[in-house]
């Protein structure tokens, strides 16, 4: 191991000074136009088509170009493209979005990428890597003018209702087992030598699965105001971690499919105790292969109030052709129930959630201030009352504990939200501050584009920097422990194997690093570092076993020693071939019967290898950056 840190120190020594040695000789003399900076033991890669500047009258674009190495075979030798947006700071990764060729030939190789791309300009960067980590870039700006019409898949073309919906009881299943996580995918043809690196979507049939465009929250009798592809009316909210959903209303769930759907199975399960009716309202052709369909689940009672509820999609859902749909897993917490103490002149506006108070009207029991605070027995600038409680968190934990308020679900002590005194309820949540539809956990406002801070989850992150926003502001630079840099650092985004586009037909806009929430709660688990026990979109079965397991689903951790098994563990519970996350799979990395590993070539991937994931998947061989930007192995 130190002779290969050794050799990878002597590689960048002599790129420095290379590169420095280009620099100022072109202070010195004139250059032609197209140079490519050449060093011995640094990656080469040049574009040869397009013309930098060039002007296109036709969307779909072919780049070639050409990569090298001295000391790399051009097979072990990743690229990768981006391109900069006019309206961020941050370069997106669009290899997946096109197909990439590569024609190896001994140290060098041809390529070519192709894209559709939009009408306007296009900042294009293509970068190469080797074994060690060591990249070279050529960036290129094409224009594309294009006189294609784009069709609009929200634009409806007819809608039919069946006449008589079907009807189906709505029982909690057993889902079978699967989560998350994706990889690029790559093929190789064994009839040549051609090696073609695509996106899933390439691979697939766009659109083959089903899956979820939208889930709303609704009044009763309300789902013939739904319109796919239409505004819907202030009284929708949407699920994902809304707050103070009234208790009288029913879920509408749009499905998109290109095949016709089963009428066997549920579509939400694992719905709590809740039972109650699931209908096929109408189905909506959207574009000539792919139509919407819409059902409503009512409920036999109202929700309970002050209750979370967890929302899961049948994985077992599918087409008649049985391709399941992509599973989802979302969370929506009903309003408190303190009709039966407020004023009358306030119960009008108890359905508008934008005109409530995150705490109530304040005419429950007319002191909603004093229920935090004390004129003249506060034990502090702030004048809150001691006597719920030493800290802050004790006293919002005096309310939020299931009986008046809804209770703060999986909080437990080894959360590192909740021992300490720097952090606090209201570290993130503003008490004084009315939650909206935009902002329904009342986060603290900020300054910058974005009103608030934002956590966004798979259902709204597209995958910028301000999607996570609220962590961050903790987790950023500067901090002691900063996460931030893994989502805004462009080598580590670029090798990241947890940076990629959703599956074109997951429903999902997300196009970067992974939530994070994908891995961890919000309020703690009983894991360290807020690590979920269950991983993944699916609802799993069974009790969780004493001791974690490789391959399953739960994982458990109380301390801090992340040693060989303590990784493999964890990251196995995705990367297990079955684990379902934005339309992919992670991928498994031995063959479960003989626990030998898919690549021979890679025994760290033997089921029982003792080598840490660090070892591979971080320059710097550490588990946070492994877990958060893990390195991309090739082949």
């Amino acid at each position: 191991m130190n002779s290969m840190k050794r050799k990878n120190y002597k590689r960048k020594l002599i790129a420095y000074l290379v590169i420095w040695s280009v620099v100022l000789s072109s202070l010195l003399f004139s250059s032609p136009d197209n140079i490519v900076v050449s060093a011995s033991a640094v990656p080469e890669i040049q574009i040869l088509t397009p013309n930098e500047g060039t002007l296109l009258n036709a969307p779909l674009v072919e780049f070639t170009g050409t990569i090298s190495d001295d000391l790399t075979s051009a097979d072990k030798l990743t690229v990768k493209v981006f391109e900069q947006p006019e309206d961020s700071q941050q370069p997106i990764d669009i290899t997946g979005e096109g197909k990439l060729s590569m024609i190896p030939n001994g140290t060098a190789a041809d390529f070519l990428y192709s894209k559709d791309f939009s009408e306007g300009v296009h900042a294009v960067t293509f970068v190469v890597t080797d074994e060690d980590g060591v990249s070279a870039k050529a960036e290129h700006t094409i224009t594309v003018k294009s006189e294609g019409t784009v069709t609009n898949e929200d634009t409806p073309v007819t809608v039919t209702t069946e006449d008589t919906p079907e009807t189906t009881d709505h029982v909690s299943d057993n889902p079978v087992t699967s989560t998350e996580e994706a990889m690029p995918t790559t093929d190789e043809s064994s009839a040549s030598t051609e090696k073609t690196i695509t996106s899933q979507a390439a691979i697939e049939e766009e659109g083959s699965r089903p899956y979820m465009y939208k889930m709303y929250l609704i009044p009763k009798d309300a789902a013939d105001q739904y319109e796919p592809g239409k505004s819907v009316p202030s009284s929708f909210l949407p699920v994902e971690d809304m707050t103070r959903v009234p208790l009288n209303y029913v879920i509408l769930v749009d499905v998109r499919s290109t095949e016709p759907l089963t009428k066997t199975q549920p579509l939400l399960t694992s719905f709590g105790d809740i039972k109650g009716d699931e209908d096929l309202i109408a189905i909506t052709v959207i574009t000539d292969n792919l139509k919407s369909y819409v059902y409503t689940f009512t409920p036999d009672l109202n929700f309970n109030p002050g209750t979370t509820y967890d929302v899961y999609l049948n994985p077992k859902f599918s087409t008649e052709t049985e391709k399941v749909i992509i599973p989802r897993f979302l969370k929506f917490t009903t309003v408190s129930d303190y009709k039966n103490t407020e004023f009358q002149v306030d119960r009008a506006a108890d359905e508008t959630i934008d005109n409530d108070s995150i705490h109530g009207p304040f005419s429950v029991v007319t002191s909603a201030c004093s229920f935090c605070h004390s004129t003249h027995n506060g034990t502090d600038e702030f004048l809150l009352k001691g006597g719920k409680g030493s800290t802050e968190n004790d006293m919002c934990m005096a309310c939020h504990d299931g009986t008046g308020s809804p209770k703060i679900e999986d909080n437990n002590s080894h959360s590192k939200h909740y021992t300490g005194s720097t952090v606090s309820c209201s570290s993130c949540h503003d008490p004084h501050n009315p939650g909206t539809k935009q902002n329904p956990n009342s986060l603290h406002p900020k300054e910058g584009k974005d009103p608030y801070y934002n956590y966004k989850k798979a259902g709204t992150a597209t995958g910028a920097l301000s999607d996570y926003s609220l962590c961050f502001s903790c987790h950023g630079n500067g901090k002691k422990t900063n996460i931030e840099k893994y989502y805004s650092d462009g080598t580590l985004k670029s090798q990241s194997g947890h940076n990629f586009q959703a599956q074109t037909e997951s429903g999902i806009s997300l196009n970067g690093q992974f939530p994070c929430a994908e891995c961890h709660e919000t309020h703690g688990a009983a894991n360290i570092k807020m690590l979920r026990p269950e991983l993944g979109n699916t609802k799993l079965s069974g009790q969780k076993p004493e001791s974690d397991q490789l391959d399953d689903n739960w994982f458990s951790k109380s301390t801090t020693n992340w040693d060989a098994d303590a990784q493999r563990k964890f990251c196995l519970s995705c990367h297990n071939g079955k684990t379902d996350l934005y339309g992919k799979q992670g991928k498994a990395i031995y063959d479960k019967e003989t626990g030998d590993p898919i690549n021979p070539a890679n025994d760290g991937h033997d089921r029982e290898s003792q080598k840490t994931c660090a070892e591979c998947h971080s320059d710097s061989q550490s588990f946070m950056e492994t877990a958060h930007a893990p390195k991309r192995i090739t082949p």
